[in-house]
């Protein structure tokens, strides 16, 4: 249970030293005539329309409802492995990623797990800020360019390639992490690496609550919705976020991404206010930060497969800036936006 806004978008940022802004949620939402209860939801009862929340202060509070908005997220997996969950930090928290920084000075050895945006961001956040931090990135089997829904063009994936290089970045694919011990890693073939400092990168999972609580779900545990957001078995509930299995046009399936999260709770929004329009979404860009001079840009079609079109370097790291500003913006948390940088790639619609 958080008082805070976290940005997620941001952490690894904090994890190489930089200060999480005050976000709190009870201005935020008494500003706007609204209310907050810091608490965890552990219950959904459709048939009585009622969520239970074991709030901060040890009591339980059963909240009523005529609509819901179901947005939990999403969260690190580090249950993938047998030791991820003892061994390993996750990248989910500002308090997690601070406490990871105090433990962090040249001569020690960090072993980030997984070959995503997320890894990838993280390896070249902590190489750049932290000199004399040794940084290895176990990316796994599926390590390169792909022309499928979420993938990196060849010059992109090259220019991030290039990137790690630079900064000095040990990169170890074609084998999985497939346990960690107290320091030490094992791959699957037997080798295993040593660290000070695992980061666990590799994957997300959904809570269970949805599924606990009788609503339709998918394998991995996402609310499957209909056109305008509703739970397809009761639709009263709407999902949204990493949580929900969303189909749009001409997007198709959305994945897990900031890109589509903040479209769809705006959606969800008009929904409650009695505007039933279908959601219609379609990706333009994925941007991605390495380091602070440096970053990509990769141009992508409206089904998220991407394009030649790549931006590189200081250009796209002042657009990767001004996104992350920009999310604070769109949701309310800020209002001072500032002009774009030049030459503007498209937003997502």
């Amino acid at each position: 249970a958080k008082t805070q806004f976290v940005e997620r978008i941001r952490l690894h940022e904090i994890a190489a030293g930089s200060t999480p802004r005050d976000l709190d949620y009870a201005a935020f939402m008494g500003a706007r005539g609204g209310a907050f209860l810091q608490g965890t939801a552990t219950s959904i009862a459709p048939g009585t329309r009622q969520v239970t929340v074991d709030g901060a202060n040890g009591r339980s509070h059963v909240l009523e409802y005529d609509r819901l908005v179901y947005a939990p997220g999403s969260s690190t997996d580090r249950r993938a492995v047998p030791g991820a969950d003892e061994f390993a930090v996750r990248l989910d928290t500002a308090d997690e990623s601070r406490a990871l920084f105090r433990r962090l000075s040249p001569g020690r050895e960090v072993l980030i797990v997984g070959g995503g945006l997320t890894a990838i961001e993280a390896a070249c956040e902590l190489a750049e800020r932290i000199p004399g931090l040794s940084v290895t990135l176990a990316a796994g089997r599926a390590f390169g360019p792909s022309p499928g829904p979420g993938g990196l063009s060849p010059d992109g994936f090259d220019h991030v390639l290039a990137t790690l290089e630079r900064l000095g970045v040990r990169i170890l694919t074609g084998k999985r992490v497939i346990a960690l011990e107290d320091g030490t890693a094992k791959l699957e073939d037997g080798d295993t690496l040593p660290f000070d400092e695992c980061i666990w990168a590799a994957g997300f999972r959904i809570p269970d609550l949805a599924r606990n609580s009788g609503l339709s779900v998918n394998a991995s545990g996402q609310v499957v919705t209909d056109g305008v957001l509703r739970s397809v078995s009761h639709p009263e509930i709407l999902a949204v976020g990493d949580a929900a299995e969303v189909v749009a046009e001409p997007g198709g399936v959305c994945r897990m991404s900031c890109a589509a999260g903040r479209p769809m709770g705006e959606r969800a929004a008009g929904t409650v206010l009695g505007d039933d329009a279908p959601f219609a979404f379609g990706y333009s860009f994925r941007c991605v930060s390495l380091g602070r001079e440096d970053g990509l840009i990769q141009f992508v079609d409206e089904t998220d497969r991407p394009r030649a079109e790549v931006w590189t370097g200081a250009r796209a790291a002042r657009w990767k800036e001004y996104i992350c500003r920009r999310t604070l913006v769109g949701v309310g948390f800020d209002d001072d936006l500032g002009p774009p940088p030049d030459e503007p790639p498209t937003f997502q619609r």
